[in-house]
């Protein structure tokens, strides 16, 4: 009876887990009718693991929320989209070497397909129990809490119950916190808009997204900001204030968004960077 107990609390502690780190929430996801899912890895030991951690992914999705429509972002043009990166796997437990336990790191973006705006971003890693089922690689079932907790982040962020209609968002006027901020690398919105530098900004812009996607934030800070600099965008100032978030730079995340709200931009921006500062302002 005391080895059944024994193996009884053991079975029990070795359960998978997973830790989400760096998380800003999305909201009005309910808005939202169909989801494309794009998984990939710029981890060469990782990238085996691809396929798996997509079929696993959408099989969540479908599952737990309540899109018309789940797919691969390579199969059609979704109204949001999920850009997964495995940016490396690793053996061992936190207590010393264990090779039946694994660890899979990844960066989750979320992006709006209809403009090609960004979202938001978790960082999420899954580790597996530390015990062998059915002689599969521990990878696996890291694999499938990762593609869980997704499915869980999207479910508190809206994408359960019945789909609704974008409302017409009206514009709120100053944002929480807006005006005046710190210097975050990027411009001002004073003065005239030279827009022959659009192509050229919206190029380092769109390249900032890319290594946002393939787990690059320093890079996608950089690029973010050039684009800024060289024509001051409150679209550019919100990314900004994005990859500072997802480096856990508060502060300047938040100076970021202040100086994007005060750029008198769109209604729906203008929403979506009072969202984000309400969720900065309460890490504070």
């Amino acid at each position: 009876m005391r080895i059944h107990a024994l193996t009884l609390v053991l079975c029990i502690a070795c359960r998978p887990s997973a830790t989400v780190e760096r998380t800003m929430p999305v909201a009005n996801l309910q808005s939202y009718r169909t989801i494309g899912v794009r998984v990939h890895s710029n981890a060469f030991a990782a990238q085996g693991k691809t396929m798996r951690m997509e079929a696993a992914v959408l099989d969540r999705l479908r599952k737990k929320c309540q899109f018309d429509k789940v797919f691969r972002a390579d199969q059609g043009r979704a109204d949001i989209l999920i850009d997964l990166n495995i940016a490396g796997t690793a053996r061992g437990g936190d207590t010393g070497w264990n090779s039946s336990t694994a660890s899979v790191d990844t960066l989750l973006v979320l992006t709006d397909g209809q403009d090609g705006e960004l979202l938001g971003t978790a960082r999420i890693r899954g580790k597996s129990s530390g015990m062998i089922i059915n002689n599969a690689p521990p990878e696996n079932e890291a694999i499938d809490i990762v593609a869980t907790t997704v499915a869980d982040l999207l479910a508190k962020s809206g994408c359960t119950g019945p789909r609704v209609a974008r409302a017409p968002i009206v514009d709120p006027g100053p944002g929480p916190g807006s005006g005046s901020g710190g210097d975050p690398g990027s411009g001002s919105g004073s003065g005239p808009v030279d827009e022959s530098k659009r192509a050229e900004a919206d190029a380092l812009n769109d390249k900032g997204k890319e290594r946002l996607y393939a787990d690059d934030v320093p890079g996608a800070l950089a690029l973010f900001q050039q684009a800024n600099r060289l024509l001051p965008d409150p679209r550019y100032g919100f990314n900004i204030c994005l990859a500072l978030g997802t480096q856990e730079q508060w502060d300047a995340a938040l100076a970021a968004c202040r100086e994007a709200r005060a750029m008198n931009p769109p209604a729906a921006l203008a929403a979506k960077i009072d969202r984000r500062m309400e969720a900065l302002v309460k890490r504070e």
